[in-house]
């Protein structure tokens, strides 16, 4: 993110503009210190989901295949 400092100066009024690149860098947060993060629990039941329905479908792509193939001697 672009720093915008205010100009002091009289004759310009307005802000100066710094491109990150030119910005001076900041200091990074330690990771290795925090530790896991708390979760509620409908957090952790959303992230169930997220997982659960990516792996329902392939089985649902599976079923369908399966299916299609004749192997439950249904389709014609």
């Amino acid at each position: 993110m672009s720093t915008m400092s205010h100009v002091l100066n009289e004759e310009m009024e307005g802000y100066i503009v710094i491109h990150p690149l030119d910005d001076v860098p900041e200091e990074k947060v330690d990771t290795e210190s925090l530790g896991p993060m708390p979760m509620t629990s409908s957090v952790k039941w959303s992230l169930i989901s997220l997982r659960a329905y990516p792996v329902l479908m392939i089985a649902l792509v599976f079923y369908r295949v399966i299916a299609l193939a004749g192997v439950f001697g249904g389709a014609k």
